[in-house]
């Protein structure tokens, strides 16, 4: 019996390790108070999407959303924050999600009359990928 709790509690372990849902979150396009332009939650946990999108109108299940604020940066004006949070059946790689968060972050940067931040936090060097040594244009 000794020998068997261990073995039940490995495999109790696995168990639940193998019914355990991801969740990343990546931001891009850093300002001056610490918050980023870009953040995009990634989750197979439709718990989490909940949490994220509370308060969002929806006919059916909440499957992600979009969320905004508008700060004041010195020297700048007035800057829209976006969040995009979503669900996935498969999580994304971290090289994938960090092409995905930095493309979103130009294309939020273009929108607006600020000077573009998104090479800010790498040099343009994808970080999951740097003995590779890629980079962005």
């Amino acid at each position: 019996m000794a020998r068997l709790v261990p073995a039940l509690l490995m495999a109790l372990g696995l168990l639940l390790a193998g019914c355990a849902t991801s969740t990343r979150t990546m931001g891009m396009g850093p300002f001056g108070n610490g918050d980023r332009l870009v953040t995009v939650v990634v989750s197979e946990d439709r718990a989490v999407i909940r949490r994220e999108c509370v308060d969002i109108p929806s006919a059916g299940p909440i499957l992600g959303c979009h969320l905004w604020r508008r700060v004041f940066e010195p020297g700048v004006g007035a800057v829209q924050l976006v969040k995009i949070v979503r669900f996935t059946d498969t999580m994304p790689s971290t090289f994938s999600l960090e092409i995905d968060v930095h493309e979103l972050c130009h294309a939020i940067a273009a929108l607006q009359p600020i000077p573009d931040p998104c090479h800010a936090d790498n040099g343009g060097v994808i970080e999951s990928a740097a003995s590779a040594a890629i980079r962005w244009r």
